[in-house]
């Protein structure tokens, strides 16, 4: 594995050397059987002949698994414990606008239901703020994709609804985001190994990123979006992750169930 990770950097500068070496494993053993290769060597050879291959084991290894709110809970307590204070803070604050990041967006559902859930307070409070979500992913083809914003109609499964009327339109045999949704949400490429590029964040959303990563280098990532944060600013992650070891010092929980966290400002001495 070592020597394929070397290939990639070498002739690719593709670096996986961040995530979990069984994660990898697993992924390229998955391109493998379905390419039908035999084994590193001629996978080697493969990826070397076939340089599109790279984006496809890329795209595998990152993993986009997604849908619009997913674990419906976890939106409702972002709409009951985090928009509230986040939106009061901002009626009090010289900014009128409310910054969120999800990083790790993949093809964006995650992205426009977090706005779908912010816009809905707005209007229902008729609350004049404006508000950018931000999307990155790794991975070009769904940043692409995700900007196009126009999903199957197998995606609207977990959409209630009133959100479903407010914020899609039908499209062929899909839905499309409606454009007062869509122009809150900007899509770009961006690897969490390099640093954060947004900063006076009110929220950032990182949910089942982090596992495929190493201690270490989850808590680089996690000292990155710390910087991103204004100070109160909120950190969600996915129900199987957790702010640990050193990290621990840099946020403090609000949601234990739903792994929502406050960030502590750091003072200087």
């Amino acid at each position: 594995m070592g020597e394929l990770l070397a290939h990639l950097q070498t002739h690719f500068g593709m670096d996986l050397s961040n995530y979990r070496v069984s994660c990898i494993r697993r992924r390229v053993n998955l391109r493998m059987s379905i390419l039908k290769v035999a084994g590193l060597d001629e996978y080697l050879a493969y990826l070397t002949a076939n340089p599109r291959e790279i984006e496809q084991l890329l795209d595998t290894v990152t993993i986009h698994v997604t849908e619009f709110f997913r674990d419906a809970a976890v939106y409702e307590a972002v709409a009951r414990n985090l928009v509230p204070e986040i939106v009061s803070r901002k009626l009090h604050s010289p900014s009128r606008t409310i910054r969120v990041w999800s990083a790790g967006c993949s093809t964006g559902e995650e992205a426009y239901s977090l706005a779908m859930v912010i816009l809905g307070h707005l209007r229902a409070n008729r609350i004049d703020l404006e508000l950018e979500v931000y999307g990155t992913d790794v991975s070009k083809e769904a940043c692409a994709f995700a900007r196009e914003g126009i999903y199957e109609a197998r995606k609207m499964e977990g959409v209630p609804e009133d959100v479903r009327r407010k914020c899609f339109a039908a499209e062929g045999s899909g839905y499309r985001v409606v454009p007062d949704v869509r122009r809150c949400v900007r899509f770009s490429v961006h690897d969490l190994f390099s640093s954060a590029p947004f900063s006076m964040l009110d929220l950032v959303v990182c949910r089942n990123v982090l596992i495929h990563f190493d201690q270490a280098v989850r808590n680089d990532v996690l000292e990155r979006f710390h910087a991103a944060l204004d100070d109160q600013g909120f950190l969600m992650l996915g129900k199987s992750e957790a702010v640990i070891g050193s990290a621990a010092a840099w946020f403090a929980f609000v949601d234990i169930r739903n792994k929502m966290y406050r960030k502590i400002a750091l003072r200087s001495s």
